[in-house]
C-alpha cells in the first residue's frame, strides 16, 4: 500500500516514537517477507518458507494494528487503511494542540506567573481526589445479530490490545469502536456482529471479557 503523504503542522513535533510506529506499520513490518520464491528444483521447500514468512509478517502487522488502535481514541472503521489514516489525523490534532498551547503560554506575562506562584505558595494544597470506578461488561442487542458492547476496566499496558484479541478469537466482527481513558480507567464501546449461535457465543464472550477485566458477574 503506498504511503499517504502527511502535511506538516506548524510547531514542534509531538511524540516522534508514535510517528515512527505508524511508519513501521506503513512499511509492512520490515524485511520478513522478502525471501524470493525460487522457480527450480526444491520449489516446494522455498514456497513453504515463503508462506511461513508471510504468515509471520501478517501476524506482526496485525499485532501492531491492535496496538495502534489502542492509542487512537476514535477509529472510524476497522480496516487497516482507515486505522492508519485515523492515527495520522490524531497525531496532527495533538501537534496542533501542543502548538496552540505553547503560543498561549508565550503570551502570558512573567509578572503574572510570579504573582500566581507567590499566591499559590501560601495556600494549602488539597490532596488529590481518588475516583473509584466499577469494572463492568455490558452486552445489549441493537438489531438482528448486532450488539452494543461496553467495557469499563483499569487502564493497563496492552490491556486494550488483549480485549481486541479476545473479541477477534471468538470470530465476532467489530464494526465500530471508541475508547477513552480517565483517572486510570478505560471506557471502551464496540459495535459487533455475531453470526451463527449468537446467544451462546455472546454468553461465552461476556464471561471471557469479565475475566479479562476482573469484573464480577452481576
Amino acid at each position: 500500500m503506498p504511503r499517504r503523504p502527511r502535511d506538516r503542522v506548524a510547531g514542534p513535533s509531538l511524540e516522534p516514537s508514535l510517528m515512527e510506529f505508524v511508519d513501521s506499520v506503513l512499511d509492512g513490518c520490515g524485511d520478513e517477507c522478502t525471501e524470493p520464491v525460487v522457480m527450480e528444483m526444491g520449489e516446494t521447500r522455498y514456497k513453504s518458507k515463503n508462506l511461513e514468512a508471510e504468515r509471520r509478517r501478517r501476524s506482526k502487522l496485525n499485532n501492531k494494528l491492535f496496538s495502534l488502535r489502542a492509542l487512537v481514541p476514535k477509529i472510524t472503521k476497522m480496516s487497516k487503511e482507515s486505522t492508519l489514516t485515523d492515527a495520522i489525523d490524531y497525531i496532527k490534532q495533538l501537534q496542533k494542540q501542543v502548538y496552540d498551547l505553547r503560543m498561549e503560554l508565550s503570551k502570558i506575562p512573567d509578572e503574572e506567573g510570579e504573582k500566581q506562584g507567590s499566591a499559590s505558595s501560601t495556600e494549602t494544597i488539597a490532596p488529590p481526589m481518588t475516583i473509584q470506578c466499577q469494572r463492568k461488561v455490558e452486552l445489549s442487542p441493537i438489531g438482528e445479530n448486532k450488539y452494543h458492547l461496553m467495557i469499563i476496566g483499569e487502564s493497563k499496558h496492552a490491556g486494550f490490545t488483549k480485549l481486541l484479541e479476545a473479541i477477534s478469537n471468538f470470530g465476532v466482527e467489530v464494526t465500530n469502536i471508541n475508547s477513552t481513558t480517565f483517572s486510570g480507567f478505560s471506557h471502551s464501546v464496540f459495535s459487533i456482529d455475531v453470526k451463527d449461535n449468537g446467544e451462546i457465543l455472546v454468553t461465552e464472550l461476556r464471561k471471557l471479557l469479565l475475566a479479562t477485566v476482573g469484573a464480577a458477574d452481576t
